[in-house]
């Protein structure tokens, strides 16, 4: 039998943050769990009370503990990129008592560790969560075990049947495990925007925040991570990136900024873009620290302005570099630590249309969004709902066709014929990207619908012969084996089982837009 192991107490203080304690305190606490035997922590209620917040400031977290290896428990903490400093509490007295507003002092207990429960169990879910895992790594082993006894009887056909059956139930209970995880971005919405209000003030800035299309719900896990990185970037922007009120006014832009959040669905991704209307991006300054550390490949000048803002998200770049250039981009560093800690990465780009918009990329494991169903000559697809602005009825006349492409050069080349412009019902005139003698993998056969779409920061329009509907859909990477046909080429990135049980293409307008540039031999924009 094991001995008991010995109960410590430690101090966690956090690094100085934007009202993000309580998050980053139930982080450390999910950090180090599984490593313990018994663990809990003062205040309690850090994982949903905000309140705790000035507390975990002043004082830090409490965490009490025992675990047979307490050296890695107090090296995980340590190691925890939001945590600044810890220390061994000797005398358990000295911690500070904390009485959250509104609860009576006799409804608390004298100890700091009133509830020495673990801190999963605070509100049943991670408790569920973990017994849904468990009872699906049960049957999965089981199932190993059933596949292995029936290939050893390949002539039992009710045998194979029986697995065929369990594999379903498996599957089945997988998804469900997976959406038991589930949690809409909208849910920190308010903590978003309470959050740019602060900030807008302490830093003298006027600006508020659009979040569109947050309905995509992903694991819980992952909007943690989320919400600590994007919280960053946001500071990072309201600090260094918008302009005072009278120096924007002067500039002739509005005296209030715009910060606006979009998410997207790619594959096994998500990505979150944050764009404003403030101080560009100085990407000369950092091609030159680029070449100056002799991080370059190839010539400087065959770099795209994209590859320069990933650059600038590699943990270490900003760090090592001095001058106006670390001054202003210092946060990235941190930000781009952030980002690989989770698996993500990132880039920065001055848009088109005169914004700059910062990319993080997050892997996750699992999520739902909701799509259009549509239809283009015989292809079924999905449509990110999020990328479509609204619908029309498909009016022929109103395309202006562009010219067709020249006759064949010596080399065999063939240039690019123009785009074709569709004009919409507010008179606006939008770039069609399947029209008429386009060759668009997309190219409808007899377009019913126009639909006016959000790519790259611009609008475009895509003729679809029929729409049936929406559904919530969990994306999955397309297979390695259809890498080089017609679905990527059509801006695929992955595809989803629908209710009915029959896989469809997901298809980003996005991804089609860049697989159109390179064709045309541009550099396709992130």
């Amino acid at each position: 039998m094991r001995p008991a192991s010995k109960e410590l107490t430690v101090q966690v203080m956090l690094k100085p943050n934007c009202g993000l304690e309580n998050t980053r305190a139930s982080l450390v606490m999910r950090r180090i769990l599984p490593l313990c035997d018994n663990l809990s922590c003062h205040p309690r209620t850090v994982k949903s009370d905000r309140s705790t917040i000035a507390f975990l400031r002043d004082h830090g977290l409490f965490i009490r503990f025992s675990s047979p290896t307490p050296e890695q428990v107090l090296l995980t903490i340590k190691r925890s990129f939001f945590v600044d400093h810890c220390s061994l509490v000797e005398d358990p007295d000295t911690i500070p008592s904390y009485e959250k507003a509104g609860i009576e002092a006799d409804a608390m207990e004298d100890s700091a560790f009133a509830l020495p429960s673990t801190f999963a169990d605070e509100n049943g879910l991670d408790r569920r969560g973990d017994e849904l895992t468990n009872l699906l790594a049960r049957f999965e082993e089981v199932h190993r075990k059933l596949r292995t006894h029936a290939e050893g009887q390949p002539q039992d056909r009710a045998l194979s049947s029986i697995v065929f059956s369990h594999t379903q139930v498996v599957d089945e209970l997988r998804t469900a495990v997976a959406r038991s995880r589930i949690e809409p971005f909208d849910r920190m919405a308010p903590s978003l925007r309470t959050f740019i209000a602060d900030y807008s003030g302490r830093f003298g800035v006027l600006a508020d925040l659009d979040i569109v299309d947050g309905h995509m719900a992903l694991d819980r896990s992952v909007l943690a991570s989320m919400e600590e990185i994007i919280k960053r970037v946001l500071r990072f922007c309201l600090r260094d990136g918008i302009e005072q009120p009278e120096h924007r006014v002067a500039a002739g832009k509005p005296a209030r900024a715009l910060l606006r959040l979009r998410l997207e669905s790619d594959g096994s991704e998500v990505v979150c873009r944050i764009e404003h209307d403030g101080k560009p991006f100085d990407s000369r300054g950092i091609a030159r620290q680029a070449v100056k550390r002799g991080l370059l490949t190839r010539p400087l000048e065959t770099y795209t302005e994209e590859e320069m803002g990933a650059l600038l998200l590699l943990p270490g770049f900003v760090a090592a570099a001095e001058g106006p250039v670390s001054s202003l981009f210092s946060q990235f560093n941190e930000i781009g630590s952030l980002l690989q800690h989770v698996g993500g990465r990132g880039e920065v780009r001055n848009t088109d249309h005169g914004t700059l918009e910062i990319a993080l990329h997050f892997p996750v494991p699992f999520t739902i969004m909701e799509a259009a169903l549509v239809r283009t000559g015989a292809m079924r697809f999905a449509l990110p709902a999020q990328q479509i602005g609204r619908f029309e009825a498909y009016r022929p006349e109103r395309i202006e066709r562009g010219e067709k492409a020249a006759q064949e050069g010596p080399s065999g080349s063939r240039p690019p014929a123009r785009p074709s412009f569709y004009t919409g019902e507010d008179g606006k005139r939008t770039e069609l990207l399947n029209g008429p003698d386009s060759g668009s993998p997309l190219e409808a056969e007899n377009p019913v619908f126009a639909l006016f779409l959000e790519a790259l920061g611009e609008q475009r329009c895509l003729a679809v012969d029929a729409v049936n509907g929406y559904e919530n859909i969990s994306v999955s990477q397309l297979p390695p084996l259809l890498d080089h046909g017609p679905l990527p080429k059509a801006g695929c990135f992955g595809y989803a089982l629908l209710k009915d049980g029959a896989p469809c293409a997901v298809v980003s307008i996005r991804h089609l837009l860049n697989a159109i540039l390179k064709k045309e031999g541009s550099h396709a924009r992130a």
